[in-house]
């Protein structure tokens, strides 16, 4: 219910502004979780020499969520105090094309991240059974949630 309210093309100019209010009521959780990042970041810098790497990968992707968040809250205010970007954005948002292409995307995506996963498990077999055994569980996951998402939509289609 929440992904159909926020994502699914909208019917007309009033729809569309309700779901970019919608959008909108998420950022601050966007916002959280990149602050999150950089108080682990933080925290991780403190405990030791040995963290510094992960200290500034949580500080990189923490600040990079924070700045995405604001972009995405700016550009959402413009487009609500404007009716003719509304529009705009609502008809190049609903295109059929665009989804299908997005859909495309995605589709190819999760093959070649289950073909590399695939490569990824046979390879570290003979090196590191704890590299293997997160990828199996990854690649496991990716399947129930595949096979979850089918009977989903199966039954709502």
């Amino acid at each position: 219910m929440l992904f159909k309210s926020m994502w699914e093309p909208a019917g007309s100019d009033e729809e569309y502004r309700e779901k970019l209010i919608r959008r909108k009521r998420f950022i601050p959780v966007l916002i959280l979780a990149g602050a999150a990042a950089i108080a682990v970041s933080c925290v991780l810098l403190r405990s030791g020499e040995d963290q510094a790497f992960l200290s500034g990968l949580y500080m990189g992707v923490g600040g990079g969520v924070l700045v995405v968040s604001m972009v995405w809250f700016l550009k959402i205010r413009s487009v609500l105090r404007d009716e003719k970007k509304l529009r705009i954005n609502r008809l190049k948002e609903s295109d059929e094309r665009n989804i299908q292409v997005t859909l495309k995307a995605h589709y190819t995506a999760g093959v070649l991240m289950i073909v590399a996963g695939y490569v990824t498990m046979l390879v570290s077999g003979f090196f590191s059974m704890e590299v293997f055994w997160t990828v199996w569980a990854l690649v496991m996951l990716y399947f129930v949630l595949f096979l979850a998402g089918r009977l989903f939509y199966n039954k709502k289609m």
